[in-house]
């Protein structure tokens, strides 16, 4: 199975895909034989930069479709930029400047992505023959969607970033560090035994109710660690017109976890609520400015 974020200025998601879950994100999902394609959508993008970031921690593979360079796809590009992703098609339309684009993607960690025609059925077969390595070293599934089911009780949706997960399996959700049994795994409508990294799930938990979790929750079988305070080695986004002050508040964005901050001092963040840590990637994130990416790095130790 391939995660792929799709960005730009793209027509119609149906073209690619069969709608399925949607919120601040929408999930599009292609299958052909035993291959899964599922895509999604930074739906409430560009008017909320979280559904943005989501999508670029979600992916395996970027999709990128540009006729016209505007300022909201620069802020796209940043992003993708910022989060070092490599690995990626452009789809350019008949009328763009393709000299301005190849000065603005240059240097960028974009700069090797594949060029692809705007060919919906190219676009398709190209990401078929697609394979990301897996890492199966343990499991890790976040958790971008949940509720509570007649009849089963609480379900969550998510993809398995790492590992295998089994019917029966103990895993802690983290922060809460709370232990549960998975009851059920499905994928795609269908019951499975089992499920690898790469497949999004929907599993049905036994030990915790719908209520208690949060989006960007983490289930895993790996011993996690939970912050309250974080200091942060950060690549600051080098458009961003302004340093950041003790006493400002901010967001920072891990993985699915959104969580609102106080500056206590330079790059030490005081959080609002726990946050659960793999050595992702942490956004720092001001919502309300116009250039709303500060900046991205990790925790120091």
């Amino acid at each position: 199975m391939l995660t792929v974020g799709v960005f730009g200025q793209f027509k119609d998601m149906r073209e690619l895909g069969k709608k399925g879950t949607s919120s601040d994100i929408t999930f599009y999902n292609y299958k052909q034989g035993d291959k899964i394609i599922t895509y999604i959508e930074p739906t409430r993008y560009p008017d909320k930069i979280a559904p943005l970031i989501y999508t670029i921690n979600m992916m395996d593979y970027a999709l990128v479709f540009i006729e016209e360079l505007t300022g909201e796809l620069g802020e796209m590009l940043l992003a993708l930029d910022l989060a070092k992703v490599e690995r990626g098609s452009f789809v350019l339309g008949d009328y763009l400047d393709e000299e301005l684009f190849n000065r603005v993607v240059k240097g960028t960690s974009m700069k090797n992505f594949d060029i692809l025609n705007w060919d919906y059925i190219e676009i398709r077969e190209k990401l078929l023959n697609i394979n990301i390595e897996r890492d199966l070293s343990y499991t890790k599934i976040p958790i971008d969607h949940y509720f509570k089911v007649k009849s089963v009780g609480t379900v969550i949706l998510g993809k398995v970033e790492k590992g295998i997960v089994r019917v029966h399996d103990n895993l802690k959700v983290y922060p809460i560090n709370r232990e549960v049994m998975v009851k059920s795994i499905q994928i795609h409508d269908n019951n499975y035994n089992e499920a690898k990294a790469g497949d999004r799930v929907g599993l049905a938990l036994k030990g915790i109710d719908a209520e208690e979790l949060s989006r960007g929750y983490i289930l895993s079988n790996k011993e996690l660690k939970t912050y309250e305070t974080i200091e942060l080695d950060i690549n600051w986004n080098p458009f961003k017109k302004k340093d950041i002050k003790e006493g400002e508040s901010y967001q920072i964005i891990c993985g699915l976890q959104n969580i609102s901050c106080v500056v206590e001092e330079k790059v030490k963040l005081k959080l609002n609520k726990p946050l659960a840590y793999d050595d992702e990637n942490i956004w720092l994130i001001d919502g309300s400015s116009k250039i709303r990416i500060l900046g991205i790095g990790k925790i120091k130790d």
